[in-house]
């Protein structure tokens, strides 16, 4: 659908913490296609009903080139992309980078839940945000989500109707499923925010 529609002026602040693979990893399993143009701000606006968030986190581990290794050098060009894109698609998201290691052919994440957990925490603390949109599956980040709701913000889970944690739906003061009709939208169209506070749908 193109057009404009303009953001609704709100007296809450609001912080959106995504974690890279888990939310890659969700977009997979309901079989959305090119998540290099996927359109992140329009569907974070959605969940913010309008709202420009005032931080957007995306926490990943960080792919590296390896020598003589094809894989990696694929990996990490399709990585890339995808943080160019994240950039060009969302005003100014901070991209925060964990580690990747290699177990033999296997790569598995090393302090991205570690990361967010603290920025969650600490933002907080700080009375940067009075509501948390977690885009995460990650149960691990549970006592985090605890310290938070305990200084009075609320923590909203994100999750996926195909695929939920029962932990942080029984955890977060509030929380919404989405499911393919939410989503494949924003596998088509791209959001782009004016200087004007608008948003328009190309």
């Amino acid at each position: 659908m193109a057009g404009f529609f303009v953001i609704l002026n709100s007296k809450m602040k609001i912080a959106v913490f995504i974690d890279g693979s888990n939310f890659y990893s969700k977009l997979k399993e309901l079989k959305i296609k090119h998540t290099s143009r996927f359109n992140y701000n329009g569907c974070i606006l959605s969940l913010t009903k309008g709202t420009k968030p005032v931080y957007v986190g995306y926490y990943v581990g960080q792919v590296r080139k390896e020598k003589n290794n094809p894989k990696s050098e694929l990996l990490y060009s399709h990585q890339q992309k995808l943080f160019a894109h994240l950039q060009s698609n969302i005003p100014n998201i901070k991209i925060v980078r964990g580690h990747i290691q290699n177990y033999n052919g296997i790569y598995k994440e090393k302090g991205v839940d570690v990361r967010l957990a603290l920025d969650l925490y600490s933002l907080a603390i700080k009375k940067k945000y009075d509501k948390a949109i977690l885009i995460s599956s990650d149960s691990d980040l549970i006592p985090a989500v605890r310290m938070v709701q305990a200084l009075n913000k609320e923590v909203e889970y994100i999750g996926f109707s195909h695929n939920t944690s029962m932990a942080l739906i029984k955890e977060c003061k509030s929380k919404r499923l989405l499911n393919f009709d939410d989503i494949y939208s924003f596998s088509h169209n791209i959001t782009k925010t004016n200087s004007q506070g608008k948003i328009k749908v190309v």
